[in-house]
Formats: structure tokens, sequence, C-alpha cells
């Protein structure tokens, strides 16, 4: 079980959205790219029936469609789907946040084994096997009752993502349901009024572009979540803004003195050799 105080300590869930905590985790768990892809690239709080509903569709246009090419990404999105449904969205070593009223042993962050399996204090572990994200919270209520007579909870799954080009970029570890306006405000935002720039940010994954800049754009402009954007433990939100360096706004103030320095010696020489 992976324990924090800063978690037991907030009065609310709401408490706990409003203090982002940085650096809260010094190691993200090793979860491959080809393990994340098997949940499905989509909005982390779809509910069964939307799930169920984009299958049946992708299954239908599998065959339907006028090219093999276009058949086959539908076969395969639709097994992704059908998988995602099968599995839940819990991985090993993914994070959940459970508030439980008046259980102070249960009110804790705790990680999901490689089992899929959650472990609680004082109770047998819990199975997270075919748990979707948007099905968590009346799932462990309804576990917790075989155990305990009265159970109010909040549960939210956690991500821990690192925010690179930021005035004050580090790893984050914030609830699946934040704004990710929210989150770059607390990496310092875009450096000031002038440097917005949110068509410069860009989200990497395993070394890899997962959402380009026109998508993360979008996303901002419609203040999504990190669940709607399907983001997940060692995502990179790189800003890009800075001409294409990813460096930090500090980084290149200390860059630009050096530059400016260098140039001022170049100068007072060239002043020099002329008298």
């Amino acid at each position: 079980m992976n324990r924090s105080k800063s978690f037991v300590t907030s009065a609310s869930k709401s408490a706990f959205r409003i203090a982002l905590l940085v650096g809260l985790f010094a190691v993200a768990p090793d979860v491959s790219l080809s393990a994340q892809s098997l949940m499905g690239e989509m909005r982390r709080q779809a509910r069964r029936e939307e799930l169920e509903k984009a299958a049946k569709f992708a299954e239908n246009a599998s065959t339907t469609a006028p090219d093999e090419k276009t058949r086959e990404k539908y076969r395969l999105d639709a097994e992704v789907i059908r998988q995602r449904l099968a599995n839940g969205d819990f991985i090993p070593g993914d994070r959940i946040l459970i508030l439980v009223q008046g259980d102070t042993a249960l009110t804790d962050t705790f990680t999901v084994r490689g089992d899929r399996m959650l472990p609680l204090p004082n109770i047998p572990p819990i199975s997270l096997q075919g748990v979707l994200d948007s099905e968590l919270e009346e799932y462990l209520t309804k576990e917790l009752l075989r155990y305990i007579k009265e159970v109010q909870l909040e549960a939210t799954p956690l991500v821990r993502i690192s925010l690179i080009g930021f005035p004050q970029g580090n790893f984050f570890t914030v609830p699946v349901d934040q704004s990710i306006t929210d989150v770059i405000t607390a990496a310092g935002g875009w450096g000031s009024p002038a440097a917005v720039a949110h068509d410069k940010a860009v989200v990497r994954r395993a070394g890899h572009v997962f959402m380009d800049a026109r998508s993360t754009a979008e996303a901002i402009r419609l203040g999504k979540t990190v669940g709607d954007m399907a983001l997940r433990d060692g995502d990179e939100w790189r800003y890009i803004g800075h001409v294409g360096t990813g460096f930090s706004h500090e980084t290149l103030k200390v860059l630009h003195g050096k530059l400016m320095k260098s140039k001022n010696v170049e100068v007072s020489v060239h002043q020099e050799s002329e008298r």
C-alpha cells in the first residue's frame, strides 16, 4: 500500500483538488505503452453503455467499410474497446484516493497490485478486474458493505504526469476529473500574458507524441479534464513555445544572460582594438 499523509489530512476531496501535490511520488510505476493501449485511447470516465455502443458501431463498420484498410482499423478499434470492457480501467500501479466518512483507516491512497487487486486495511483485497473508472465509487461501496454496515465514500483515480518547459514544471499527481488548465496553472501557467501559446504544447507518452499541439490547444479551449484526455501515469505535457526548445523560463533566462555577457565582452574587445 502506498500511503501519503497529505491525502489523509485533507479535509475533503475538494480541498485535495485545490492543493495539487507536486512531486508526491518519487518514481512512477513502469507501465508499458502496450499495456495502456489495451484500455483504449478514450476518455477515462466513459460509461459502460457508451463503450458497448462504440464497440457495436466499430464491429458493424468493420464489415461495411468500403476498403480493407478501413475495415481492419474498425476491427482493431472494436477489439480494443472489448478488451477495455473485459479488463476494466485499472492496471498495476494505478493509485486511488478513497475518502470514507467516519473511517480514517480507509481514508487514504491505495495502489492497485499486479493482479489488479486493491489492498485495503482490515478487509480482504478487492478485485478491480473489469471495473471502469465510471463504476468505481458504486462498485467499492457495494464491496465495502459486505464488511461495514454503512458506507459513504468518494473514490478518485489519480494520475501522475509531468509538465516540462513551464515556469514551475514538475511532477504532479492529480485526480482524473481535474481540469488540465488547473494543472497548467499549478505549473506556473504559460509564464506571462504575452507568452500564452496554447498551440505550443504536446503530450508525449513512452517517447512518442500522444497528442499534437492542435489537440492540446483544443483540450485547453474546451476545458477538458485529465480523464477526458485519457492521460495516464508517466505522460509528459511538454511546452514547446520557446522556439521549440522545451527549456523552462528560468533556464532560458540564464542562457540569455550568458549570451548577453558574451556579446558585451566581444564589443569591449572590438572597441579596444579600434583605439
